[in-house]
């Protein structure tokens, strides 16, 4: 933990950065350093089976950010990456803050506050109520109230509120608004998910309303409570489990579902992963930054299909359809009378590609920079949709000499003959093998150097397949798929790993899943519902 004297200096340091220099800035900004000081977890202690807080991510502090106060975060773009846990970047047991992000929430927490009183939208929303010149302390107190509500995702303590509204002079309102929103947004109640209860260390709490209006928003959001929910948690109406069915629901068709399709699918199914993708243009000359783009789009919008009540989500693997612009219609070798300008979901008929694995987005980010990967992709279906894990492979497997063979299969032969490899090759290969049709930014060939490509095999359950759609069928009906979305879903729901006690939730979600003809808004439900993600358990005492 930072000593009380750095974090001192850190504050002098960002009061005299701060407009004003004066008393009124100091107080403000001296939340920077109760941020940097009483917010650190502490390094040494113990593995819990929940965090006590876990901090925004960048992605969660942009939407946050552009939910409460109506703004971009466009410095969020600078905060250092969000390393993943179990496959997610929600997944954390200690997120400590560094003295560097220390400084980029004071760097953001200024444009934002800018950004905000230069908006006539943002202002509006803002100021909930006009100050009357006689008396201007109501209308104050409401516009600090609401703002504080709606950052921190919980009413303001009286205390908090009375320190916030001594940061405002009325004949200075601009100023005082300016200092209360960097305030609130260094603060740790901003920038971290607090999840406080008064029980003893071991022992599982109930959350409180607004605690799981918390949860639920970040779930399905990546973003901040609305109104809506809010409401619903002053009430204390979302500890009924039908109104919580019907607000995911509600949710799930909102726009702001699209933090869900991102911060979930985009990491279960690798598509955010295409941001770091580039490709020789001489190599792939179809492939630049605006295919790149079309990619993500459209495997984003393959996935927001099933988040509608009815879809069976084998589908997301057997589906004959795609969506197609201008970007992806050559990777998809549509003849010419097909017109495909924006984004146009066209059924693909006995066309060579199907449902997700074949998505050209999924092939380019599971390939090498100059070939397909076919270990890559086999250990996306193990992991990914079946949750059957390979050990990492022997350290004599990385020496491996070059061979000269032309085709992958051939290559990946002589792997399988080595004993060191022999092991998770002779598993891979014939899944990894299947995708071989599809080249490093995921265009259909039909051979390799001059070599037909062979794309069958067996698995070794037996099942037999001539090519990835066939395989695609295989998976879709393995009862090891539905588990596996079930263990995603709710590992990305509660931020952190699944431990013995939550087995058999895990099962009861799971039957509940399966019962509903594997309707994912059925399986979000049954997680939003089930004792883990409506209760916490108080951490361990250090």
């Amino acid at each position: 933990m930072r000593s009380a004297s750095a974090s001192s200096d850190s504050t002098r340091r960002a009061t005299e950065r701060a407009p004003g220099h004066g008393e009124r800035a100091a107080i403000g900004l001296l939340l920077l350093g109760i941020f940097a000081v009483a917010c650190a977890p502490e390094p040494a202690a113990p593995p819990v089976p929940e965090a006590m807080v876990r901090r925004l991510t960048a992605f969660e502090y942009a939407n946050t950010v552009r939910d409460v106060l109506g703004v971009e975060a466009s410095l969020a773009r600078e905060f250092p990456g969000d390393p993943p846990a179990l496959g997610f970047d929600t997944v954390a047991t200690s997120q400590p803050p560094s003295s560097l992000l220390v400084q980029i929430f004071q760097h953001s927490a200024e444009s934002i506050a800018d950004a905000t009183l230069r908006s006539e939208s943002a202002r509006a929303a803002l100021h909930v109520c006009t100050p009357a010149p006689a008396d201007p302390s109501p209308c104050l107190r409401a516009i600090v109230e609401s703002l504080l509500t709606r950052a921190w995702r919980r009413p303001p303590e009286r205390a908090e509120l009375e320190r916030y509204l001594a940061l405002i002079e009325p004949a200075e309102l601009d100023a005082g608004l300016r200092l209360v929103i960097e305030a609130a947004l260094l603060s740790p109640q901003f920038t971290f998910r607090w999840e406080r209860d008064a029980g003893a260390p071991g022992e599982s709490h109930w959350l409180d309303d607004h605690a799981l209006a918390v949860r639920l928003s970040y779930f399905l959001w990546s973003s901040a409570p609305d109104d809506e929910l809010l409401a619903l948690a002053v009430v204390g109406r979302l500890q009924d489990a039908s109104v919580l069915a019907e607000q995911v629901e509600r949710m799930l068709a909102d726009p702001r579902a699209a933090g869900f399709v991102d911060g979930f699918a985009g990491q279960w199914l690798h598509f955010r992963g295409l941001d770091d993708i580039f490709r020789d243009a001489h190599r792939y000359p179809r492939y630049d930054e605006a295919v790149r783009d079309s990619m993500r789009e459209a495997m984003r919008r393959r996935f927001r299909e099933f988040l509608v009540p009815g879809r069976d989500l084998r589908d997301l693997l057997l589906d004959t359809h795609a969506h197609v612009d201008a970007e992806l219609a050559a990777l998809y070798y549509l003849p010419d009378e097909v017109a495909v300008g924006e984004f146009t979901r066209i059924d693909l008929g006995p066309h060579k590609r199907r449902g997700l694995l074949t998505e050209p987005g999924l092939m380019t980010v599971l390939a090498y920079p100059f070939a397909s990967a076919p270990t890559r992709r086999g250990r996306f279906v193990l992991e990914q949709l079946l949750c059957s894990p390979l050990p990492p492979p022997p350290p004599e497997a990385a020496a491996q000499p070059v061979s000269d063979a032309s085709t992958a299969r051939e290559r990946l032969a002589h792997h399988r003959a080595d004993p060191a490899c022999a092991g998770c090759h002779a598993i891979l290969d014939p899944i990894g093998l299947a995708f071989e049709h599809f080249d490093a930014v995921g265009a259909w060939r039909g051979s390799e150097h001059g070599e037909l490509i062979d794309a069958a095999g067996e698995l070794p359950t037996g099942e037999r397949f001539a090519d990835v759609r066939e395989l695609a069928a295989i998976v879709a009906d393995d009862p090891r798929f539905p588990r596996c979305v079930a263990t995603h879903v709710l590992t990305y729901a509660l931020g952190r790993p699944l431990v013995a006690e939550d087995q058999p939730v895990l099962s009861n979600i799971y039957k509940k899943f399966i019962a509903a003809d594997r309707d994912l808004v059925a399986l979000i439900v049954a997680v939003v519902q089930s004792d883990p993600f409506r209760a916490r358990r108080a951490q361990e005492a250090p």
